[in-house]
């Protein structure tokens, strides 16, 4: 089966400062490889991290538009994309795309089992990215690994009293994520409008879970394992 992972650009901020790197780029290689030798086909976006926030900071400050500031947070993302592609170097096809055209020619070699792309557009966070690689491929699981550990029914880091949530159904997820995110750049936190609207049309079962369990990936696919806020779309 096809699956789509995003890959939240605050595990590259990990990367960055974490003294373990290789723990985290280990678990990384082994859930690809798991998946992989089982028949399936990867395909990885990943967000731009503390990079993209760095410099959408600094243009900000200089009065940059926000659509300007989007293109330098998907150059940020790129740059991760084409790191974790030497990273995994063999099971990765060699370029990073930067539109669905490029993807889409690199999905048609069926050698390619790993493919890595960042942000495509402004406007569009990667989880939109996401989205539309799961749709165009007809990914049977699209999940999104972020920095919390699914999807809570009021923003944790202001309520101390939010709980998590085990599913969701899209409707609710949109009033959630309509009190907790912003639509400038660099504050895509969670999931866009856009994916969403994807993520109904195309009915495709997402998961959302947090980076550090990335490495549990292949035991959710199977069935063996629940983890992180599965959004329900079989009727909204």
């Amino acid at each position: 089966m096809n699956i789509t992972i995003k890959i939240s650009g605050k595990f590259f901020d990990q990367l960055l400062y974490n003294r373990n790197p290789e723990d985290y780029v280990t678990r990384l290689r082994d859930m690809i490889f798991s998946l992989t030798s089982e028949g399936h086909r990867i395909f990885l976006v990943v967000g731009g991290g503390e990079i993209a926030r760095n410099y959408i900071s600094i243009g900000r400050k200089l009065n940059l538009n926000e659509f300007s500031l989007d293109i330098i947070g998907i150059y940020a993302s790129r740059l991760n994309a084409v790191l974790l592609s030497y990273l995994l170097n063999d099971d990765t096809y060699p370029l990073v795309p930067t539109d669905m055209e490029d993807f889409l020619q690199a999905f048609s070699n069926k050698n390619n089992k790993v493919i890595v792309i960042g942000g495509l557009q402004p406007g569009q966070s990667t989880s939109g990215v996401a989205a539309l690689i799961a749709e165009s491929t007809r990914s049977e699981y699209l999940i999104d690994c972020t920095n919390v550990d699914g999807i809570y029914d009021k923003d944790p880091s202001k309520n101390n009293d939010a709980k998590i949530l085990s599913s969701v159904n899209v409707k609710e997820l949109e009033k959630i994520l309509s009190n907790v995110q912003g639509v400038n750049a660099g504050t895509y936190e969670l999931i866009d409008p856009l994916a969403i609207k994807i993520i109904k049309r195309a009915r495709i079962k997402t998961f959302v879970i947090h980076f550090n369990d990335i490495d549990k990936i292949p035991f959710l696919v199977r069935g063996k394992l629940k983890i992180g806020s599965e959004i329900l779309v079989s009727s909204y």
